[in-house]
């Protein structure tokens, strides 16, 4: 298992917004997202690169050297609670990528989870929602919450790739607990193409819906934050800011 990073902050969007949360973020993913526009310089060959904020989780072959690897669940676990071993409270525990579903099955991925359901973590998952999760074989999956953060056509990934209404029905139907988590802009919103991406994708799954608005910095999700209220007050969505983009902008690890 590969982790890029993890630390506490809080959490920036979605359901539980504000709230104090343990993160911790494992490399790999099944998509690109170039479509979000956020640049970054390869450390491998200084090439320019663009995909989403997370970038350097999810390129292997530019960024893995900066990767941990971890071949014990409980060398993993150590390594991220380090962070809160002088808290005498029990953040969220918030799993993100990447894609961390990739990696359902890895038993040191799943040890790693029974390690912290045993010790009363509330845990969460940001994904894609692309990973059909098998939750019969692997039944931890149902103790915890799922943030689905589906992508839309301004993500620019083909829409074979970006949506699994099997992976979706499963999540919503197994988890402890899921809801949507949107990324929506000024021109998507005003071309109504957020809207009929957003209808498909949730038709049949009645869980919350949250849309945040697009951007890798304060002054891009400020730009894009009145499309998306209004988007939201239109449709009866729930709108979620973008607290860490606001306060640290592009900063890792907060």
């Amino acid at each position: 298992m590969y982790l890029v990073e993890s630390f506490l902050s809080v959490q920036g969007e979605g359901k539980y917004a504000g709230y104090p949360s343990l993160f911790a973020r494992f490399g790999g993913c099944n998509l690109k997202c170039e479509g979000f526009g956020c640049e970054f310089v390869s450390p491998l060959d200084e090439s320019h690169l663009v995909g989403c904020d997370s970038l350097y989780a999810v390129n292997e072959k530019h960024f893995k050297s900066q990767w941990e690897s971890y071949e014990d669940a409980e060398q993993l676990f150590a390594k991220i609670t380090s962070h809160i071993k002088d808290l005498d409270y029990l953040p969220h525990l918030v799993i993100t990528g990447g894609e961390p579903l990739i990696h359902y099955k890895n038993p040191i991925f799943y040890g790693f989870l029974e390690l912290a359901l045993s010790q009363d973590f509330s845990v969460f998952f940001e994904t894609n929602a692309t990973i059909d999760v098998d939750f019969e074989a692997f039944g931890l999956y149902k103790k915890v919450g799922f943030a689905m953060s589906v992508k839309l056509s301004n993500s620019l990934e083909p829409h074979k790739k970006r949506i699994n209404k099997n992976a979706i029905r499963h999540i919503a139907l197994n988890a402890k607990e899921a809801f949507f988590k949107f990324v929506v802009d000024e021109q998507t919103v005003n071309s109504g193409e957020a809207q009929r991406d957003i209808e498909e994708i949730t038709w049949g799954v009645d869980i919350p819906i949250f849309c945040m608005p697009l951007g890798f910095n304060g002054v891009e999700v400020a730009k894009n934050a009145p499309a998306a209220v209004s988007f939201c007050l239109k449709n009866g969505y729930n709108y979620s800011d973008r607290i860490h983009i606001r306060l640290w902008n592009e900063k890792r690890g907060v």
